[in-house]
């Protein structure tokens, strides 16, 4: 079963390309070994967050280094590419939706509603494989 399943994963990537990072988020990770996080206060990551991103780091050979601050400033530091992610509380309707991109909630099957404010993690958008990357930990 497993093998039939590596089989199936690898003609997938072959027929559709592996998720590109047009910022390089994921080479800066492998290269640097840092996984630069923010985490907006008040939105500590539960202990499935933490073992996601053990699990990240563990992909990468990275460490991650943490920074603490207020929402605005994390995410103007995740769009102009000074942090790889950041984790805290979004809704989907915020009006930084189009400027980085929301994951889903760790531990939720169905999505919240747009304007439901739900611990996750940004991403600077267009990094598909650094999101890809990520959220595949994130949903383990």
């Amino acid at each position: 079963m497993a093998i039939s399943t590596l089989m199936v994963s690898c003609a997938i990537v072959a027929g559709c390309g592996i998720p590109l990072d047009p910022g390089g988020t994921t080479d800066r990770v492998r290269d640097d070994r840092i996984i630069r996080l923010g985490e907006i206060a008040g939105a500590d990551p539960d202990a499935s967050v933490r073992a996601a991103l053990v699990r990240v780091a563990e992909a990468t050979d990275a460490r991650i280094e943490r920074t603490p601050g207020h929402a605005e400033e994390l995410l103007e530091a995740l769009e102009a590419g000074r942090l790889d992610l950041v984790y805290g509380r979004f809704a989907g309707d915020s009006p930084w939706a189009t400027h980085v991109h929301f994951g889903k909630q760790p531990g939720r099957a169905d999505a919240p509603g747009k304007s439901e404010r739900v611990p996750r993690f940004a991403y600077r958008n267009g990094e598909n494989g650094w999101i890809t990357l990520v959220e595949h930990e994130v949903s383990r």
